[in-house]
């Protein structure tokens, strides 16, 4: 299904800024540590330029650190930073291959593991992504982004119980979130429970800071639940009449056989 058909689902593979916290020992080589992995010859790591970069456009980004990880392979920095952009830059296949690649060399790296599990997700390969997302889970009691985006992974396997237990706990460290209870009500969506899915995206919708998905989601609900005019009325709130008014025929394909609600979860 087109991103340009309907809004997309699932958040955490698209709109989760997951970053990771590297744990002690495992975290920023030195200039010394990564010159020692160097070419030789290399240029000495410009320290100011990489901390200037974060300000520039993703293209900029990962033309930077295309060339940093060029001359400094062995720099762990370098390639986390190289493999995000990319993964935020939409080059999934290729975040995949060099957070691979450097995942050779730091196996435990969590910024790697999450960048490696979060592109299987959105390139729609959710079984390579359970075991990265789940030792950073195991390695990082507190980050609920990444137990969000592990029930993201199962949701995609339609393993709908674990995947909402996974939310639970990314909700137990982050109360009241807006993104998790988003993937939430969506795993009911995707496993056509859409009036279980409503009230967890109303409370999702009148959250802080809550995402545009979080109301065409809602939308998706009422209209699966036969409630059209007024889903087409919530999805006009942030798309022109046209794009709502064709969502709603889709949807309504979608109504006529339940046994496709689970392609909402391909959306984006």
């Amino acid at each position: 299904m087109s991103r340009h058909a309907l809004p997309v689902v699932l958040l955490a593979a698209t709109a989760l800024t997951a970053c990771a916290t590297t744990g002690e020992g495992a975290g920023r080589q030195s200039s010394v540590d990564a010159l020692a992995g160097a070419p030789a010859g290399a240029r000495p790591i410009d320290r100011n330029a990489r901390q200037r970069i974060a300000r520039e456009d993703m293209l900029t980004q990962m033309a930077f650190w295309a060339g940093e990880y060029q001359t400094f392979p062995n720099d762990l920095e370098a390639a986390q930073h190289f493999a995000e952009a990319l993964r935020k830059g939409g080059r999934t296949d290729r975040a995949i291959q060099i957070s691979g690649e450097a995942l050779g060399r730091f196996p435990e790296d969590r910024e790697l593991l999450t960048t490696y599990g979060l592109s299987q997700i959105s390139t729609g390969h959710p079984q390579q992504a359970l075991r990265p997302l789940a030792m950073v889970a195991s390695m990082d009691v507190e980050n609920w982004r990444v137990r969000s985006a592990l029930g993201a992974a199962l949701d995609q396997l339609g393993r709908f119980a674990e995947a909402r237990q996974a939310y639970q706990e990314a909700l137990a460290l982050q109360p009241n979130d807006a993104r998790i209870l988003t993937n939430l009500g969506v795993s009911h969506i995707m496993a056509g429970e859409p009036a279980e899915a409503e009230p967890i995206l109303r409370q999702a919708v009148s959250a802080a800071n809550a995402p545009v998905e979080a109301r065409q989601n809602l939308a998706i609900s009422l209209a699966l639940q036969g409630r059209f005019d007024e889903a087409e009325q919530v999805q006009r709130v942030d798309l022109p009449p046209a794009q709502a008014a064709a969502n709603m025929q889709y949807l309504r394909g979608l109504l006529s056989d339940p046994r496709r609600w689970g392609d909402l979860g391909r959306a984006g």
